[in-house]
């Protein structure tokens, strides 16, 4: 894979800074909730931008009846990761509408923004971006341009399209796709689940304490292992609806990226 570039060198000085150098004192939980909250503010925020494409006098490309609306791998990025990190993107993949790029459909500082959208990452531990592959390609990607899709065609109140196109699209979806990621991992080798004893003696102790250590020694398994525990989170992570799905969020967006 060639070197992905920066779209905007600014932000990504920003980015760096802010997710490079500043030390985050937070758990694996805590770091794999917050990746998936991300992700989900970040397709929100898309998903107000497509609001913003279908609207006339744009300035950019003419957006058809019927729009073909892709997702491919992701071409640009902030900035890169090192050591056991990798930088993580935050959206699913790069959005395409009839085969061009979406920011292309707007003019000036949307089409900035939105472009900016498709860079933003995460350095986070491989295995948080080896979920994310998993969730991806077993559903993900195409929920993602499914979701864009629903409001591009919609013809209802923006805030009303958008929300139904995250809530009944992208949230069925994507869960989906964990799902079905988690279902995938758990034919891989895995550690032996918890025994515990019933008798009086042994009552709550691990019996198979030795078992499961030794299989954790195992860099694939524990690889395997920590992977299922990112889906968990990430699944966790719908608990909490973004703000940038509000109503009112929405048409304060709309009414500075609309001209």
């Amino acid at each position: 894979m060639g070197r992905r570039r920066s779209p905007d060198r600014a932000v990504s000085g920003q980015e760096r800074f802010r997710l490079l150098r500043v030390e985050r004192f937070s758990s694996d939980t805590e770091k794999a909730i917050w990746h998936g909250r991300s992700r989900n503010a970040r397709v929100a925020k898309v998903l107000v931008y497509m609001a913003a494409i279908r609207m006339p006098g744009q300035g950019g490309l003419p957006l058809t009846p019927n729009p073909n609306v892709t997702c491919k791998g992701a071409e640009q990025q902030f900035f890169s990761a090192s050591g056991e990190n990798e930088a993580a993107h935050l959206l699913p993949g790069q959005i395409l509408i009839d085969n061009a790029y979406p920011w292309l459909f707007l003019q000036g500082e949307p089409a900035r923004l939105l472009q900016n959208e498709f860079a933003y990452v995460d350095p986070i531990h491989a295995n948080y971006n080896a979920a994310d592959r998993l969730a991806e390609r077993n559903g993900m990607v195409d929920t993602f341009a499914a979701a864009c899709r629903a409001v591009l065609t919609s013809a209802g109140e923006p805030e009303r399209d958008v929300s139904n196109a995250y809530h009944r699209v992208w949230v069925t979806g994507a869960l989906s796709a964990i799902a079905a990621a988690e279902h995938e991992l758990r034919s891989e080798p895995l550690p032996p689940p918890l025994v515990y004893g019933e008798g009086v003696e042994d009552y709550g102790m691990i019996l198979n304490l030795e078992e499961r250590s030794q299989a954790m020694n195992d860099e694939e398994i524990w690889n395997n292992f920590e992977q299922l525990s990112m889906l968990d989170y990430y699944r966790a992570a719908f608990d909490e609806t973004p703000s940038e799905i509000e109503p009112r969020a929405i048409i304060a967006v709309l009414s500075g990226l609309v001209r």
